[in-house]
Protein backbone atom coordinates (compact mmCIF):
# COMPACT_ATOMS: atom_id res chain seq x y z
CA UNK A 1 0.00 0.00 0.00
CA UNK A 2 2.64 2.35 0.90
CA UNK A 3 4.63 1.41 -2.60
CA UNK A 4 1.14 2.63 -4.15
CA UNK A 5 0.86 5.68 -2.69
CA UNK A 6 4.33 6.64 -2.76
CA UNK A 7 4.26 6.10 -6.77
CA UNK A 8 0.92 8.36 -6.95
CA UNK A 9 2.46 11.17 -5.53
CA UNK A 10 5.51 10.94 -7.36
CA UNK A 11 3.43 10.61 -10.44
CA UNK A 12 1.47 13.66 -9.38
CA UNK A 13 4.88 15.71 -8.60
CA UNK A 14 6.21 14.91 -11.77
CA UNK A 15 3.04 15.89 -13.67
CA UNK A 16 2.69 19.47 -11.68
CA UNK A 17 6.85 19.92 -12.68
CA UNK A 18 6.24 19.27 -16.51
CA UNK A 19 4.91 22.14 -18.09
CA UNK A 20 4.12 22.10 -21.78
CA UNK A 21 6.59 25.35 -23.01
CA UNK A 22 4.27 28.31 -24.17
CA UNK A 23 4.20 28.06 -28.01
CA UNK A 24 5.40 31.01 -30.11
CA UNK A 25 3.14 33.98 -30.71
CA UNK A 26 4.07 34.00 -34.54
CA UNK A 27 4.32 30.26 -35.53
CA UNK A 28 7.20 28.28 -36.73
CA UNK A 29 6.47 28.36 -40.08
CA UNK A 30 5.61 32.14 -40.34
CA UNK A 31 8.90 33.21 -39.25
CA UNK A 32 10.46 30.82 -41.49
CA UNK A 33 8.64 32.88 -44.54
CA UNK A 34 9.06 36.12 -43.09
CA UNK A 35 13.01 35.74 -42.75
CA UNK A 36 12.99 34.58 -46.13
CA UNK A 37 10.78 37.22 -48.00
CA UNK A 38 12.11 40.74 -45.17
CA UNK A 39 15.70 39.37 -44.65
CA UNK A 40 17.26 42.10 -42.65
CA UNK A 41 13.86 43.26 -41.97
CA UNK A 42 12.66 40.29 -40.33
CA UNK A 43 11.40 41.32 -37.03
CA UNK A 44 8.43 39.56 -34.70
CA UNK A 45 6.41 40.57 -31.74
CA UNK A 46 7.10 37.76 -28.94
CA UNK A 47 4.45 39.06 -26.62
CA UNK A 48 0.71 40.40 -27.01
CA UNK A 49 -2.25 41.38 -24.35
CA UNK A 50 -4.14 39.08 -23.18
CA UNK A 51 -6.17 36.90 -25.62
CA UNK A 52 -4.29 38.66 -29.03
CA UNK A 53 -3.29 35.95 -31.14
CA UNK A 54 -1.35 35.84 -34.49
CA UNK A 55 -3.55 36.39 -37.48
CA UNK A 56 -1.54 37.28 -40.68
CA UNK A 57 1.35 38.71 -42.06
CA UNK A 58 2.37 41.01 -45.55
CA UNK A 59 5.71 41.65 -47.31
CA UNK A 60 5.81 44.39 -49.62
CA UNK A 61 8.58 44.47 -51.24
CA UNK A 62 8.26 48.24 -53.15
CA UNK A 63 8.17 49.55 -49.75
CA UNK A 64 10.36 47.25 -47.86
CA UNK A 65 7.67 46.89 -44.86
CA UNK A 66 7.02 43.91 -42.90
CA UNK A 67 3.65 43.93 -40.76
CA UNK A 68 2.40 41.05 -38.76
CA UNK A 69 -1.56 41.56 -37.52
CA UNK A 70 -3.19 40.07 -34.41
CA UNK A 71 -6.41 39.85 -33.46
CA UNK A 72 -8.34 39.38 -30.21
CA UNK A 73 -9.50 35.75 -30.17
CA UNK A 74 -12.77 36.46 -29.16
CA UNK A 75 -13.93 38.64 -31.93
CA UNK A 76 -13.83 37.39 -35.70
CA UNK A 77 -10.72 37.71 -37.48
CA UNK A 78 -12.09 40.25 -40.05
CA UNK A 79 -13.02 42.85 -37.06
CA UNK A 80 -10.38 45.44 -37.59
CA UNK A 81 -11.35 47.44 -34.13
CA UNK A 82 -9.57 44.33 -32.57
CA UNK A 83 -6.81 43.68 -34.52
CA UNK A 84 -3.02 45.00 -33.57
CA UNK A 85 -0.52 45.44 -36.60
CA UNK A 86 3.49 45.44 -35.86
CA UNK A 87 5.15 47.01 -38.36
CA UNK A 88 9.38 46.63 -39.09
CA UNK A 89 10.35 49.34 -41.89
CA UNK A 90 13.79 51.11 -42.28
CA UNK A 91 13.98 54.12 -40.47
CA UNK A 92 16.41 57.01 -42.27
CA UNK A 93 16.80 59.05 -38.94
CA UNK A 94 19.22 58.46 -36.28
CA UNK A 95 18.74 56.81 -33.15
CA UNK A 96 18.47 59.84 -31.21
CA UNK A 97 16.00 61.19 -33.52
CA UNK A 98 13.40 58.47 -33.49
CA UNK A 99 11.21 59.91 -30.86
CA UNK A 100 10.70 63.00 -33.04
CA UNK A 101 6.42 63.68 -33.02
CA UNK A 102 6.23 61.57 -28.86
CA UNK A 103 3.52 62.69 -27.03
CA UNK A 104 4.92 60.01 -24.11
CA UNK A 105 7.69 57.81 -23.36
CA UNK A 106 6.80 54.51 -22.44
CA UNK A 107 9.49 52.42 -20.59
CA UNK A 108 8.46 49.11 -21.21
CA UNK A 109 11.05 45.62 -19.99
CA UNK A 110 13.80 47.62 -20.41
CA UNK A 111 13.19 49.34 -23.87
CA UNK A 112 12.04 53.09 -24.48
CA UNK A 113 8.89 52.96 -26.31
CA UNK A 114 7.68 56.05 -27.74
CA UNK A 115 3.41 57.06 -27.71
CA UNK A 116 1.81 59.63 -29.84
CA UNK A 117 -1.86 58.95 -29.06
CA UNK A 118 -2.22 56.20 -31.75
CA UNK A 119 1.11 54.43 -32.92
CA UNK A 120 4.00 53.18 -30.14
CA UNK A 121 6.99 52.51 -31.27
CA UNK A 122 11.07 52.34 -30.79
CA UNK A 123 14.08 52.00 -32.96
CA UNK A 124 16.91 50.04 -33.15
CA UNK A 125 20.10 49.33 -34.86
CA UNK A 126 19.57 46.47 -37.42
CA UNK A 127 21.72 44.31 -39.75
CA UNK A 128 24.64 45.80 -40.98
CA UNK A 129 24.46 48.59 -38.92
CA UNK A 130 20.95 50.14 -40.68
CA UNK A 131 18.05 51.71 -38.25
CA UNK A 132 15.14 49.60 -38.22
CA UNK A 133 11.57 51.27 -36.74
CA UNK A 134 9.17 48.91 -35.02
CA UNK A 135 5.63 50.36 -34.19
CA UNK A 136 2.59 49.01 -33.28
CA UNK A 137 -1.35 50.28 -34.12
CA UNK A 138 -4.81 48.79 -32.83
CA UNK A 139 -7.42 51.35 -32.43
CA UNK A 140 -9.06 49.38 -29.31
CA UNK A 141 -5.48 49.15 -27.65
CA UNK A 142 -3.93 51.52 -25.00
CA UNK A 143 -0.52 52.92 -25.06
CA UNK A 144 1.17 50.10 -22.98
CA UNK A 145 -0.26 47.92 -24.38
CA UNK A 146 0.95 49.06 -28.00
CA UNK A 147 3.91 49.29 -25.94
CA UNK A 148 4.16 45.83 -24.98
CA UNK A 149 3.84 44.58 -28.52
CA UNK A 150 6.83 46.89 -29.62
CA UNK A 151 8.44 46.31 -26.96
CA UNK A 152 8.84 42.79 -27.70
CA UNK A 153 10.28 42.99 -31.09
CA UNK A 154 12.81 40.89 -31.86
CA UNK A 155 14.92 40.18 -35.24
CA UNK A 156 14.37 36.58 -36.32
Amino acid sequence: MKIVALSLVLAAATAAGAVAAPSPLVPPFITSLVKAKAGSLAYAPTRAPANYRYLSYSWSPATRMLSIRLHDKHYRAGNARHTAIFTAEWFGGSLASCADGKQKTIQYDGNKVYWDSRVAWRCVRGAGGRNVKLLASGPTLPDVALAQIVSSGKRL
